[in-house]
């Protein structure tokens, strides 16, 4: 069975049941208690765990102080060399950059990338059609992707390129804690609850709960389930605790509409 929810392959069903008992769990109605107990946790975690990756696509619109490279200041646009420009930012002047097409920029190359929000774990980095190992970047500040072995980030690419074997740069990455020892046992516990609900048994889960454990196998989690933050699954609230310790409804954030952003494709290919 496949569900259109991104959460973690699999959970920590050993609290519960014997290697042999797992597999003779109810496929459909594991995998679904599996993709509510990973949105459950990632919820009352205010969202700092990171259930599902994403790809970004890094890019710049300009050069600005301590972020671009300070292009040289030219007299005008010089056709297939870029367009260059000085340009005021916070009462100082700057020299500008940008890109003579959609899949060539004459500006220059970034040797670090910083990613929206903390970096929890890499899944993969393509650059030039490659992907790259593990040991050829690493993370500065939980939030800057930095090359090591010598190669460098474009400063621009063809956002019309869905296809990492061909060039550009892609980084995919958990945006928040990635999933670990401990939530994939918190998600087994939790899972496990939701699928003695779902086959009419008895349960931890509060009360609001209601289940049809028949042909549809419909589950339906009234609003307020959850209070304060809480399962009422002890061994569940103290790794939510972990994450959460001040109870959050979501991650804080600190915004800025002057520092350019790298392209993260929301959903299609």
């Amino acid at each position: 069975m496949a569900t259109d929810v991104c959460y973690p392959d699999g959970a920590d069903w050993t609290c519960a049941y014997t290697p042999e008992e797992i597999l003779e769990l109810d496929p459909a109605v594991k995998e679904r208690s599996e993709a509510l107990a990973w949105s459950v946790l990632s919820a009352l975690t205010g969202y700092r765990v990171s259930i599902c990756p994403v790809t970004i696509r890094p890019c710049t619109a300009g050069c600005q102080r301590h972020t671009w490279y300070t292009a040289p200041v030219y007299a005008g646009n010089v056709e297939g060399t870029g367009v260059y420009g000085p340009y005021i930012s916070g009462g100082q002047w700057f020299n500008g950059c940008g890109c003579s097409a959609p899949s060539d920029c004459s500006c220059t190359a970034l040797c670090e990338v910083i990613l929206p929000g903390e970096v929890g774990s890499i899944t993969e980095v393509w650059l030039d059609g490659v992907i790259l190992p593990p040991d050829a970047y690493r993370v500065d500040n939980g939030r800057k992707v930095v090359l090591v072995d010598g190669e460098c980030f474009p400063m621009c690419q063809d956002m019309e390129n869905n296809d990492p074997t061909s060039g550009g740069a892609w980084i995919t990455y958990y945006p928040g804690v990635a999933p670990n020892d401990l939530l994939r046992y918190a998600a087994g516990v939790l899972a496990n609850e939701f699928y003695l609900a779902c086959s009419g048994k008895d349960c931890r889960l509060p009360n609001g709960v209601t289940n049809i454990a028949r042909a549809g196998m419909t589950m339906t989690v009234q609003t307020g389930l959850f209070a304060d933050n809480v399962t009422g699954i002890t061994e569940v609230d103290a790794i939510i605790r972990i994450y959460n310790p001040y109870g959050l409804k979501a991650r804080p954030r600190v915004m800025s509409p002057d520092r350019a952003r790298g392209r993260i494709t929301t959903w299609g290919a």
